[in-house]
C-alpha cells in the first residue's frame, strides 16, 4: 500500500472539517454532500505536511533527485 494510505494522520483535517459540518448542520445528508467532498478535497493537501519534504531536490553523484528517489 502506499504510505499515505495508511497513515491516520492523512485523514485529521478532513475528519474535523466534517464534523464540523455535522455540529453546524446536523442534518446526515448536508454532513453526507458537503462534509464528504470537503474531506475529498482536503485529503490531497492534508498529506503535504508530512510528505513534502520528500520532493525535496537533492544532487547524488551528478543526478538530480527528489529525497523520496534517493
Amino acid at each position: 500500500y502506499p504510505i499515505n494510505f495508511v497513515f491516520p494522520s492523512t485523514m485529521i483535517p478532513g475528519a474535523l472539517v466534517m464534523d464540523t459540518v455535522m455540529l453546524l448542520t446536523r442534518n446526515w445528508m448536508s454532513t453526507a454532500l458537503m462534509g464528504g467532498g470537503a474531506f475529498g478535497l482536503l485529503f490531497y493537501p492534508g498529506n503535504w505536511p508530512i510528505f513534502g519534504p520528500t520532493h525535496l531536490p537533492l544532487v547524488a553523484e551528478g543526478v538530480l533527485l527528489s529525497v523520496a528517489d534517493y
